[in-house]
């Protein structure tokens, strides 16, 4: 297919936009996390007076970056950035769509400096010959989607997506896939409602219903599972909690702390860089600007902290005796226990009993901060009554939030969102694919999720208060280890996660 012919501008766009990403692809380094330090208060703030232009009222932020964690060149380079969005902008109006076989398409974006940078994606199986809704409803990022319904099946609800308000010429993304499962025990895709209309697998317009169906589910990963549910409803509010409530030296705090630091400063240039006019999220996604802030307003009080718990979300979605293979449950499960394991064996260490946690005063005060400040609060994972058992399933699944849920929902979507043959990130009313500038800012967008940054695997023991804490630390990184060891046993997928995968925070 010829190639399109386009305007000069849009190449030196296009080059000096690769170059930018390039340079702050080579200049990221992983943070080097201490001990803590004690700092004034965060409080909560409505995000619009902390981010001037982002209409969000209702969503609290923190009003300052810890100065430990201020990184005043990274957040500096961050606005740079920003403001480069409005004078040349990575956008340029009336570019064609992109076109050509999905390979070349993705090597003319992704070039071979990014190459050097960081490997191109590789395209999964569940993508070839037909997409198979029904592997990637259970073997791909968007498996947590997956959840029994009244009928006794199962689908994908994703109507939440309906009604925002959208770039001109884009079609709705919201849709519900239903599922069912065959005689032998195997799952299928069996009927979808979109904007298309009501369409049965096999007939007239059903490849065009699932690419609306992806599309439907890439960007509520991105940007409500991922953005609103990772970095504002939980990681920000755990994060405020933590260093608010427990001091320094508090075996909690020591505990926390890999998982903890880097936070505000990571949501303070995201926010900026992504929610921006001109932004990622706007400029990639369906929505415009006010509609992007309007579906965050309207989802952040729907988080659930319980859905971030492998195992709690496999119980409240139906799937965990569900009768067919569940393959990115069962490795997020693996993950999430390794986890549990960690924080239970820490905190038998600092707690005797029931009894003993229930009377520390810094405790009481964190579980209730959180109660207060996590959408629908943290009881119903922590549990009624105060216990090591219930702290130590509501501290591995932070844990588990900043370290596995942000890998999947973030760069675990690297060798996914790039192949928008199949799933787009916009479907267009007159079936163009995206335009240059929207599929270039996607592997831009993409690729720096990719930026190194400090690994799960890291050495933490010299943040232990004392030689107990030190030994707990390290036998976490040799559980790590051995459950690695295992994962590399295994057919290599896209959709499994590694602790060799992982990073230990939620930083940009």
């Amino acid at each position: 297919m010829k190639r399109p012919i386009v305007p000069w501008t849009w190449r030196l766009r296009r080059v000096l936009w690769n170059a930018f990403f390039i340079f702050k692809y080579h200049g990221a380094e992983p943070d080097v996390i201490g001990p803590p330090v004690s700092g004034r208060p965060i409080v909560g703030v409505p995000l619009v007076t902390k981010y001037a232009g982002i209409e969000i009222r209702t969503i609290l932020v923190a009003d300052h970056v810890p100065h430990d964690e201020s990184y005043l060149l990274k957040r500096i380079f961050g606005r740079f950035q920003a403001t480069l969005y409005g004078i040349f902008g990575p956008m340029q109006q009336g570019l064609a769509p992109i076109a050509g076989e999905p390979e070349a398409i993705l090597a003319d974006a992704y070039t071979p400096a990014h190459r050097r940078c960081f490997p191109a994606p590789t395209r999964p199986r569940a993508f070839e010959g037909g997409t198979d809704l029904a592997a990637l409803a259970v073997a791909s990022p968007y498996a947590c989607y997956l959840r029994a319904n009244e009928s006794g099946g199962f689908s994908w609800d994703l109507r939440v997506l309906d009604g925002v308000e959208r770039h001109a010429g884009l079609r709705s993304p919201a849709s519900v896939v239903e599922f069912r499962v065959d005689d032998t025990g195997r799952l299928h895709a069996s009927r979808i409602d979109s904007e298309i209309g009501s369409l049965r697998a096999g007939e007239a317009g059903w490849e065009r219903a699932v690419k609306l169906a992806l599309c439907g589910a890439t960007t509520h990963l991105s940007l409500v599972r991922h953005f609103n549910g990772v970095h504002l409803a939980g990681g920000a509010q755990m994060a405020i909690a933590t260093r608010n409530e427990l001091p320094t030296d508090h075996p909690l705090r020591r505990l926390m702390w890999p998982h903890v630091f880097g936070t505000q400063y990571s949501n303070d240039i995201i926010t900026i860089d992504q929610m921006v006019r001109g932004g990622d999220f706007e400029s990639v996604f369906s929505f415009t600007h006010s509609g992007t802030c309007r579906l965050l307003e309207s989802t952040f009080a729907d988080f659930d902290l319980a859905a971030i718990n492998p195992r709690l979300d496999a119980a409240q979605r139906g799937i965990g005796e569900a009768g067919f293979a569940t393959p990115a449950t069962d490795n997020r499960i693996d993950l999430y226990d390794a986890i549990e394991r960690h924080c239970s064996r820490y905190l038998d260490l600092y707690y005797a009993s029931d009894d003993v946690l229930s009377s520390d005063r810094f405790f009481v005060a964190w579980l209730s901060a959180l109660e207060r400040g996590i959408p629908n609060g943290v009881r119903h994972v922590a549990g009624t009554d105060i216990t090591i058992d219930g702290a130590a399933r509501l501290v591995a699944t932070f844990i588990y939030l900043a370290t596995v849920e942000h890998e999947i929902v973030g760069s675990g979507l690297w060798d996914y969102q790039l192949w928008t043959d199949v799933q787009p990130v916009r479907v267009a009313y007159d079936g163009r694919r995206e335009p240059l500038d929207v599929y270039q800012r996607l592997v831009n967008a993409n690729f720096n999720l990719n930026i190194h940054r400090t690994a799960l695997l890291t050495d933490f023991t010299s943040l232990a208060l004392d030689a107990r804490g030190a030994q707990a630390f390290d036998q976490f990184r040799a559980d790590l280890i051995a459950l690695q060891a295992a994962i590399d046993g295994e057919p290599p997928a896209s959709w499994r996660m590694g602790p060799n995968r992982l990073k230990a925070n939620i930083n940009a």
